[in-house]
């Protein structure tokens, strides 16, 4: 397991979505993330099989590469995790990095159970973004080794969610203890978002001593 780095930053969203500010440019927030001394910012817009505008932000974000930047840039998706296991991006897309979330609720452990472990043995996803029990369940101590199993035998990595302050201090308990790979997302929705883990300062800490 790798300390958590907070020059890095590996969710980020921008205006291709419905619901980020018009102004939330990928040069914008590029020219942001340069200023607070990032190293490593992650586009990760919300994707559908439907998207239809994923050539012309795959293209916004190689176009700003060329520009020139000392980050590393990465163009990527967050796609929500579905009830049969799959994960709701175009075939075509699968090799970009993929952050697969749960974006809506079950209600029903065992099915919520069945989709994360589809989820985390699919080799296209790189990232389980944002985990978190529902609130009418949670994992026991067994359930969450069982899934740090599976993760680290299928190489994924669990991300620690400022938006969110996810996973909960159990699970990372749980996660550190069986080096589970962690890295930081901020899951920015506006500007001053980015790259802004404050509200994850007790996780970081616990994580990196």
């Amino acid at each position: 397991m790798h300390l958590l780095d907070l020059k890095k930053d590996y969710h980020v969203h921008s205006n291709y979505n419905d619901h980020s500010p018009q102004d939330l440019s990928v040069e914008r927030v590029t020219r942001y993330a340069e200023t607070i001394n990032l190293d490593t910012l992650a586009f990760t817009e919300h994707v559908r099989k439907t998207s239809d505008w994923i050539p012309k932000y795959l293209d916004d974000i190689d176009r700003i590469i060329s520009l020139g930047t000392k980050m590393t840039i990465i163009a990527g998706f967050e796609a929500k995790i579905l009830k049969d296991g799959t994960v709701d991006v175009p075939p075509e897309y699968e090799g970009h990095f993929l952050i697969a979330s749960f974006h809506t609720k079950y209600y029903n452990k065992q099915d919520w159970l069945f989709s994360l472990k589809s989820a985390i043995s699919l080799p296209y996803v790189n990232v389980i973004g944002h985990l978190a029990p529902e609130e009418s369940f949670d994992l026991s101590d067994e359930e969450l080794v069982e899934l740090s199993q599976l993760l680290k035998s299928n190489n994924k990595t669990i991300e620690v969610n400022a938006k969110y302050r996810r996973p909960p201090m159990k699970w990372l308990q749980i996660f550190k203890e069986n080096n589970i790979n962690l890295h930081l997302g901020s899951d920015a929705h506006s500007l001053t978002e980015v790259g802004n883990f404050n509200s994850i300062t007790s996780l970081i800490e616990y994580i990196n001593n």
